[in-house]
């Protein structure tokens, strides 16, 4: 059953996209944690009054918090694409963009064609080796400017590796119901935790030698877009901390995943190279396996979920 605060928002979209509300036709896209409105050549980016546990949203103030912490992260490396913060007053009935006292926060974005998102461009035979190496400088650039996670803190530890490993393990376990399907994830699960076991060194040497960085945390092709030809990165995690303070090498992970799983090894591997190329971190070659099949088990779990 939705909460009363869920309804609420409920009703507030409802009434944005109202004929009339807008000059411009609108439309939402609905996601399990935000509305994102669509109307001319704007995006507004309602999150959903909800506590999962790995992200809690269930205040006015934390929506209020994660908005202006979505708009400070992404526009790192989408600045176009992310204008601000915007209020919204009045009532669930008879909202009122920009007005206050603040009965919601949006995320207010520049709109794109969802045909200029890369993961529908490779679809179509559309993704050249030059955007490749274009993602991979970009990508790098963006790693090497950002600054190290200090030492005394938790972010890319040993033991938070293992426990985002373990975790996916538990929440897809539920999901399966057939036993093979449940003896390959037992399966895969002794492979990483043989692999975590063997590379438990290096991930101790990577944190001290400052390889864990605040990345994007979700780099997958359908969170990047081509603008102007170029690859964009958007969407990037702002609901946890420990989901994108992570080794540099576990981000390129999930673009190299992502383009092997989608039969496309010779561009996997061109991404890789150029990135290694661009900021000569070939010691993280020694991480790459495992993290490779951690993010397949992040898409896995995604899946089973949905």
């Amino acid at each position: 059953q939705p909460s009363p605060d869920l309804l609420r928002q409920r009703r507030l979209v409802d009434a944005l996209c109202a004929r009339g509300y807008f000059p411009h036709r609108s439309r939402v896209e609905e996601t399990h944690i935000s509305w994102v409105l669509l109307t001319g050549q704007h995006a507004y980016k309602i999150k959903k009054s909800l506590d999962l546990g790995f992200l809690d949203f269930s205040t006015l103030e934390a929506r209020h918090f994660y908005c202006t912490e979505e708009l400070r992260l992404n526009r790192r490396l989408a600045p176009d694409l992310y204008l601000d913060v915007i209020a919204i007053g009045g009532s669930p009935e008879q909202p009122v963009l920009g007005g206050e006292p603040a009965i919601e926060y949006a995320v207010h974005m520049r709109r794109f064609p969802r045909s200029a998102m890369m993961d529908r461009l490779l679809a179509d035979d559309q993704i050249t080796t030059v955007h490749i190496d274009q993602l991979a400088a970009t990508i790098a650039h963006f790693h090497a400017a950002l600054p190290p996670a200090a030492a005394d803190t938790p972010f890319g530890s040993a033991a938070a590796i293992q426990g985002a490993m373990l975790e996916n393990f538990a929440q897809i376990a539920p999901s399966l119901e057939t036993p093979p399907d449940l003896a390959l994830l037992e399966q895969v699960r002794r492979a990483s935790t043989l692999e975590f076991a063997a590379c438990e060194p290096l991930f101790r040497q990577r944190k001290t030698s400052g390889c864990v960085r605040e990345c994007h945390g979700d780099l997958h092709l359908g969170n990047i877009v081509l603008l102007d030809d170029a690859p964009v990165p958007f969407d990037g995690i702002e609901f946890s901390a420990t989901l994108r303070w992570i080794d540099a090498i576990s981000e390129i992970a999930f673009t190299v995943m992502d383009l092997l799983q989608r039969g496309q090894p010779q561009l996997a591997w061109r991404f890789l190279n150029a990135y290694l190329e661009s900021n000569g971190d070939y010691a993280g070659a020694g991480v790459l396996r495992f993290y490779l099949a951690y993010r397949a088990m992040v898409r896995a779990k995604v899946a089973a979920i949905r």
